[in-house]
């Protein structure tokens, strides 16, 4: 990797995103479990990990196995020769590409393993990933292999983790370098074939109960179609008006049948609040009422796990706690409370006024509900993402009827209602940004060349550009770009890494 090569030092690894994540409780950044921390205490009458698992399994057995994917995904999986390096921030799917100095030994693994492709694209039309929570639902060679989740909410151990995401990152990976290997053959109709059951599978992965599992699904799939515009720009010239017209018309707009251009049919995750209220029953006795020592024992080690010399001061805490704290029923009503105030807000348009009014979270006492606060995790952060989820679709479906509309009369549309229809549904020119529910914004530029500062460093667009407003909701001239839409525009095309590497700032 060059020295000049930039990677995303925020962008979280596989391992950091299943094996913990962010709490609410204004300022408790803890881990809601973490893996291999144990515990010894009396035996406690509310921890049933067997009925916490039937509970979160429960939905997979309205679904017949072949509707499945993780088996035969997973057995490929298990197959996979390791990589040329290790997947992470200065390996994956955003900075493979075939001007990177270890191409040749990326394109060979890529063409070693086509049989994760036949899998992928085996999959990519099943109903759910369908993976049962729980090691021991999964056969012992692919748990052995890290293709397993780990739930365990008992008095002897609290762990929750998704070691298989390692494998789903390796997976997405793969698929850049095999795109990237066929785009270079020129086989850019399989490349894009395969890219799109990616996405797919991606997609299973989203639909997943527990937040780290979305969150790293939504996180990856706006990464591959980032990925894939940058290959619109690459091979621009070489890529055929109708397989653009072919990706702008009939796939990228139907990545799940039920979904639509605001990704209305993407679920809000419920199973981490089936976890919590195990994770609260374990500090209380048989009638409800907390016990000092388990509320010591419990929460102090999640709020100091790490930070340990806090431990001594958590204890003193939460021994304090436990004697004004809320009963489990009171607890459980408030958790309840707090989940489906975010169930409704999930499903309303992103700028309905109720949602500027406080949270049910915000009203909460952070006494009395202390371990509820400290036993959640902070699904609002899932609601921007889902806008840059949003406005990664739609871009790369209208950035296909862009270079369909170029390919086909070698110019930029000068106007957007030019390449509708034809090579791009209308319906997709919707910016999530934008409080008035408009469309993205197009510019035209002719001859003209116009700076975009990135976090690349500057690089300089010609033709036109797309891009949203980002999350201060405003338009400011597509002058700074932020793939993550947090500030500043949100610049969908030109693919502005791919500017980077052509001018050089990238290697």
């Amino acid at each position: 990797m060059s020295p000049t090569e930039w990677t995303d030092p925020t962008r979280p690894t596989a391992r950091e995103v299943h094996s913990s994540g962010p709490l609410l409780g204004r300022g408790l950044a803890l881990a809601l479990f973490a893996s291999g921390i144990a515990w010894a205490q009396p035996s406690v009458a509310h921890a049933d990990n067997a009925a916490l698992l039937r509970q979160l399994n429960a939905p997979f057995g309205r679904v017949s196995e072949g509707n499945k994917s993780w088996r035969p995904l997973f057995e490929a999986l298990a197959k996979v020769t390791p990589s040329p390096m290790p997947v992470g921030r200065d390996f994956n799917q955003t900075t493979v590409w075939p001007g990177m100095s270890d191409w040749s030994q990326v394109a060979e693994w890529a063409k070693a393993n086509t049989a994760l492709g036949d899998a992928v694209l085996e999959v990519q039309d099943r109903l759910i990933l369908g993976l049962p929570y729980g090691s021991d639902a999964v056969p012992a060679e692919l748990a052995d292999a890290g293709l397993v989740t780990m739930i365990s909410v008992t008095p002897e151990a609290r762990i929750t983790a998704f070691p298989y995401l390692d494998k789903i990152d390796l997976m997405s990976t793969w698929i850049a370098a095999e795109m990237y290997r066929l785009a270079e053959a020129g086989s850019f109709d399989d490349a894009f074939t395969l890219g799109l059951a990616g996405l797919k599978v991606l997609r299973q992965v989203a639909d997943r109960q527990m937040f780290a599992e979305k969150r790293f699904a939504m996180e990856r799939m706006c990464e591959a179609l980032s990925l894939q515009r940058d290959m619109f720009w690459r091979y621009l010239d070489k890529i055929p008006a109708t397989t653009f017209q072919r990706l702008g018309t009939k796939e990228y707009p139907f990545l799940r049948p039920t979904d639509n251009e605001r990704l209305k049919r993407l679920e809000m995750p419920e199973g981490d609040r089936l976890v919590a209220e195990a994770m609260l029953g374990l500090g209380f006795d048989d009638n409800g009422q907390p016990i000092d020592e388990r509320f010591e024992e419990i929460f102090a080690e999640i709020q100091s796990s790490e930070k340990p010399l806090t431990r001594f001061g958590a204890a003193k805490r939460w021994r304090a706690i436990a004697a004004v704290h809320g009963s489990l029923d009171a607890s459980t009503e408030r958790l309840e409370d707090i989940y489906d105030d975010w169930w409704r807000r999930w499903r309303m348009r992103q700028y309905d006024p109720m949602q500027d009014l406080d949270t049910e979270l915000s009203r909460t006492n952070e006494i009395r509900y202390a371990g509820v606060v400290l036993s959640i995790l902070d699904i609002q952060s899932l609601f921007p993402l889902r806008n840059r989820l949003i406005s990664e679709i739609n871009g790369t479906v209208l950035s296909a009827g862009l270079c369909g509309y170029n390919r086909s009369f070698n110019v930029w549309p000068d106007l957007p209602a030019k390449y509708y229809a034809v090579f791009a549904p209308k319906r997709f020119d919707f910016d999530p940004y934008d409080k008035n529910y408009g469309d993205f914004v197009y510019s035209y530029l002719g001859s003209d060349r116009k700076p975009i500062d990135t976090p690349w460093g500057r690089v300089w667009a010609t033709g036109c550009v797309l891009y949203a407003l980002g999350d201060d909701h405003t338009d400011d001239g597509f002058t700074d770009h932020d793939p993550t839409g947090e500030t500043g525009d949100f610049v969908l095309w030109p693919p502005t890494r791919a500017l980077a590497r052509d001018e050089g700032l990238l290697n």
